[in-house]
């Protein structure tokens, strides 16, 4: 059975989630599959909990702790050489660059899951530049590219990292909506005296949660009896709490933010509208939870959202625009047969394209073509 190391740096999100569903699916494909992670990662309690080897290393966002990153390498090169593994998959950016090396140290061919490329975002100028020489560094010792959106490779082709033959597109996936998930209590005090709007993310700068602030006090002016509620953790938490204090809504009832704590549907099941107002994006996960659970979409068109929703699930907006997404949240608020109309279109788009078992099936077809 061909033995297979997956590198992954992010320690949650829609990066983790995608690893963990691979490594709980490829016993069922052929592979033997062992996960190297950071050392702390709720994400990976399940894959530990089915048996599967976690190895936890000094991996960690940014760039600036070197010796942490060091001994990731050596100790992805270390595993790579012991576990008589035939392949290693890098997931992100970070894991990207040390896993691609060490594979090289060890010999062992690599498969890359960009899921976004590290030049891809406002950012500098100079980090963009940055970025981009590393990329095309690193894609000689990348026997393959896994993109999570047609996007993606329409990009990896623009920079020349590699030929069309070694980029493939497996699109995200996400588990089915849970039916007896409880819906959060808080949003669900909050939905009793209205339809109900938010946005479940990340409190970081790509998601830009500010810019659904902004739109905020526009969707409660044009809809008296709606709710909004901003649903997450992250590094940008105190930012947005003074940004919502600036727009007053800190003492507006219809409004809320709420801490998050998995699984994503417990959320979900209490919206009637899901909004993503990305700066950038791949194929995120978030918007794939909200098709499952039936929740009609309001999305920046960044990346492979437009691959992900279709007009009959959701509405589509320009990124940095508060109007945009005030005006489509109107929208679809004031329209109750319209929203029942997408939770419809929206559960079956889901079930047709994005489940886990076909991200699991078409990720080992690349494998198997890597090996041959």
């Amino acid at each position: 059975m061909p033995r297979v190391l997956l590198v992954c740096e992010p320690p949650g999100g829609g990066t983790a989630e995608n690893v963990a569903h691979l490594a709980l699916g490829m016993r069922g494909e052929g592979f033997e599959v062992e996960l190297a992670g950071p050392r702390r990662s709720r994400a990976f309690a399940a894959v530990e909990a089915g048996g599967i080897a976690y190895h936890r290393l000094a991996l960690r966002p940014g760039y600036r702790n070197w010796l942490d990153d060091a001994l990731a390498l050596s100790g992805i090169v270390r595993l790579l050489r012991s576990g008589r593994f035939d392949l290693v998959h890098c997931h992100s950016a970070k894991a990207g660059a040390l896993g691609r090396l060490a594979a090289r140290i060890a010999g062992v061919p690599a498969v890359y899951s960009p899921h976004c490329f590290s030049f891809i975002g406002d950012f500098s100028a100079n980090r963009r530049r940055v970025a981009t020489a590393v990329e095309r560094a690193l894609a000689p010792t990348t026997a393959a590219y896994l993109c999570v959106c047609e996007d993606e490779r329409r990009i990896a082709l623009e920079h020349g990292l590699a030929p069309p033959e070694r980029l493939h597109v497996v699109f995200n996936g996400s588990e089915p909506c849970d039916p007896t998930s409880v819906p959060d209590a808080t949003l669900s005090a909050l939905r009793a005296g209205g339809p109900l709007v938010a946005t479940v993310n990340a409190l970081r700068e790509q998601k830009r949660v500010d810019v659904f602030l902004d739109a905020i006090p526009r969707i409660l002016e044009r809809v008296p009896q709606a709710r909004a509620a901003v649903v997450g953790e992250g590094p940008l938490k105190p930012q947005l709490y003074a940004r919502a204090a600036a727009l007053e809504l800190d003492r507006e009832e219809r409004f809320a933010f709420v801490a998050f704590d998995a699984p994503m549907s417990t959320y979900l099941r209490a919206l009637d509208v899901f909004v993503l107002p990305s700066a950038w994006e791949a194929m995120p996960i978030g918007v794939l939870e909200a098709l499952a659970c039936g929740v009609p979409q309001v999305v920046t068109r960044v990346g492979g959202t437009a691959e992900a929703i279709t007009a009959e699930t959701g509405v589509l907006v320009p990124p940095h625009d508060p109007e945009a997404i005030a005006n489509a949240v109107v929208e679809l608020l004031t329209d109750a047969p319209r929203r029942e109309r997408m939770a419809a279109a929206s559960r079956a788009r889901h079930a047709e394209r994005f489940s886990i078992e076909r991200v699991v099936t078409e990720t080992a077809s690349v494998y198997r073509a890597v090996l041959r």
